[in-house]
This record gives C-alpha cells, structure tokens and sequence, in this order.
C-alpha cells in the first residue's frame, strides 16, 4: 500500500516554508524537500499534503502531524473573531483545504516527534528532516 508523510517547517520572520514529502510504497521510497512563501505554518502542512496527494496521484494513505491541517481539511475549523491578517491566513489554509478536499484523499494524523525506531514513526521524521532542509534551499538561494 501506498504512504505518504509530508510536513512543513516554517520561518515566521522571512514567511517561508520548508516542505518535505516521502512516499513509500513496499521497499521504494520517493523524497521531496522544497520551500514556498506562505502566510503560515498551517498553510505550509495544507500545501505539503495537497502536494502529495498528486504526487500519490490520489493512491494510498497521507500521514500529516497537523491536527490543524485536518480540522481544515474536514471543514471543522471554528469560526471565530480575527484580526485582518488572522483572517487573511485563515483564508490562504480554507483555500488549500478545498483544494485537497476537491482531490478527495484519505488523510490521517501521526504523532509528531517520535523516537521509535518503526517504519512509520521513520517516515514521519524524515518528512519533518526535508521539510527543514527545504528551508536552507531557501537560504542558500538567498545567499547567491
């Protein structure tokens, strides 16, 4: 069966996010590690799982350690008063979450950050380690 892991890593000050995707099917295993300017963290996840639903091309399972993401992708986010820039971020994460809902994928949530050493703990660390490494593509680019 087809798994995704994807997560984001993000620089509030420069409004930057690194992103990692690894897809693993069987002993095969496909690595991503880019950067993108976005508004927030949560906007970053939204785009790393709307990323590898098409690089999974809608097959398998996609593992996030973004709650927030979820709640966005199942329409649950709770409406509340913002501040204008809350609610312009707010609008950048529903924009990705229809996205991804339009692709109709099967997300489901990891535990962050654990040190086991199991396959499907693995795949979540080291979406999490290409995600930073999209980050310092975005600075080395920065220094040229």
């Amino acid at each position: 069966m087809l798994k995704a892991y994807c997560d984001s890593s993000f620089d509030d000050r420069l409004s930057v996010a690194g992103i990692g995707v690894v897809i693993r099917e069987g002993e095969k295993e496909r690595v991503y590690s880019t950067w993108l300017k976005v508004h927030s963290n949560n906007e970053g996840e939204l785009f790393a799982i709307h990323l590898a639903s098409i690089l999974t091309e809608r097959q398998g399972i996609i593992y996030t350690d973004s709650q927030t993401a979820i709640t966005y992708i199942n329409g649950s986010i709770k409406d509340k008063p913002r501040t204008r820039e809350q609610y312009i971020r707010h609008k950048h994460c529903e924009y990705w979450a229809v996205q991804i809902r339009r692709r109709n994928i099967h997300v489901e949530k990891i535990k962050a950050h654990e040190k086991k050493f199991q396959s499907h703990c693995m795949g979540n660390r080291l979406a999490d380690l290409l995600a930073q490494t999209g980050r310092a593509k975005f600075y080395e680019r920065r220094n040229i």
